[in-house]
């Protein structure tokens, strides 16, 4: 197989990336992970820097492998483009489509003597690792591993999709909009996609305040508002702070699990605290945002290790009785956060 080789335990995205902005183009390649909306981009990469707009229309082909047989896959590679000089082929489900040894020992075949006219890329979720094809395409080179972004590089890949989309984004506020969204990359790209239509419409770009504000209208509950009023001795800060959610409508429900996950993120900083690790190594490894690890980092040492071992009991204990108790999922709750107060 052409093209430089690569470690059989595979390259990362940003190994990737750099081979692309090189120049550096492989006859076939191998993606593998839950990151699909960047394996997509890496596809429409290809498409547009291989193949342009004229080319695409008549060379660029998209199989299933849970509908197409290999058969027809590997007969569309050995074909020769149309009025261009290559065809870009991409073959999603990859690990369906390879079934059965006769199919190995054809992609066998082809992977040893590519189409050098044809960019083959094969995207799968999750690869069974013991399979020969997949054994020998780590091992030829190609193959890319696709784990979503976390941390700091979210926020990054946060800033450059808004960049893209004629929008800047602090750490702040890019934080924020994950800390609200979550880090499911078509949920954030959706969500930035209506900050950039909000501009256009708009009419001139939104300064970072009011970006703020409409940032916090995409959710209803900001359960750092609930957090922030919580803490060892604020018993009536706490219940008041709860009670406003109440009132406006917010159910037990939709509070218990979102205050569980902000307190386990603190027990977790809490502990990295307690080993002396400083705040950059903490927030890679718990994962977090700079904007969310400064509020977690906030409460992690106005608690104290002890007080953030006190929620994270209380919080197991609301979440085992909060669906069973027969004195109501929000007395549960309320108990759960005077013990976090007490």
């Amino acid at each position: 197989m052409a093209g430089p080789r690569r470690k059989a335990a595979g390259a990362a995205f940003a190994d990737l990336r750099r081979e692309f902005k090189d120049g550096n183009f492989r006859p076939l390649y191998l993606f593998e992970g839950e990151d699909t909306l960047r394996m997509a981009s890496m596809v429409a990469y290809l498409k547009k820097h291989q193949l342009g707009d004229a080319g695409a229309a008549f060379n660029y082909h998209v199989f299933d492998g849970g509908e197409a047989g290999l058969e027809k896959v590997l007969q569309q590679a050995l074909s020769f483009p149309l009025m261009c000089d290559r065809q870009l082929i991409w073959l999603k489900r990859a690990d369906e489509a390879i079934s059965g040894q006769d199919l190995e020992d054809g992609f066998l075949r082809y992977l040893a003597d590519p189409s050098p006219q044809t960019t083959l890329v094969m995207t799968a979720v999750k690869l069974d690792g013991r399979r020969k094809w997949v054994k020998e395409f780590k091992s030829a080179g190609g193959y890319f591993t696709f784990a979503p972004p976390a941390g700091a590089e979210l926020v990054k890949w946060v800033q450059r999709t808004a960049r893209n989309q004629g929008l800047e984004l602090d750490d702040d506020l890019a934080g924020l909009l994950i800390e609200l969204i979550g880090d499911d990359l078509n949920a954030l790209s959706g969500e930035i996609n209506k900050l950039a239509l909000m501009t256009e419409d708009a009419g001139t770009a939104l300064d970072g305040d009011r970006l703020r504000a409409v940032i916090i209208s995409q959710r209803s509950v900001d359960i750092f508002e609930l957090v922030k009023n919580l803490g060892p001795g604020r018993s009536s800060t706490g219940l008041r702070a709860f009670h406003k959610f109440i009132t406006e409508g917010r159910s037990p429900y939709e509070l218990a699990p979102l205050l569980a996950w902000r307190i386990k993120q603190i027990s977790m900083v809490s502990a990295l605290l307690g080993e002396g690790l400083d705040d950059r190594e903490i927030m890679r490894r718990a994962g977090l945002s700079p904007y969310a690890y400064r509020a977690v980092a906030a409460a992690a040492r106005s608690w104290g290790p002890d007080g953030a071992r006190r929620a994270l009991a209380a919080c197991a204990d609301c979440d085992a009785a909060v669906k069973g108790s027969p004195l109501g999922p929000e007395y549960v709750l309320e108990r759960a956060i005077l013990a976090i107060c007490q």
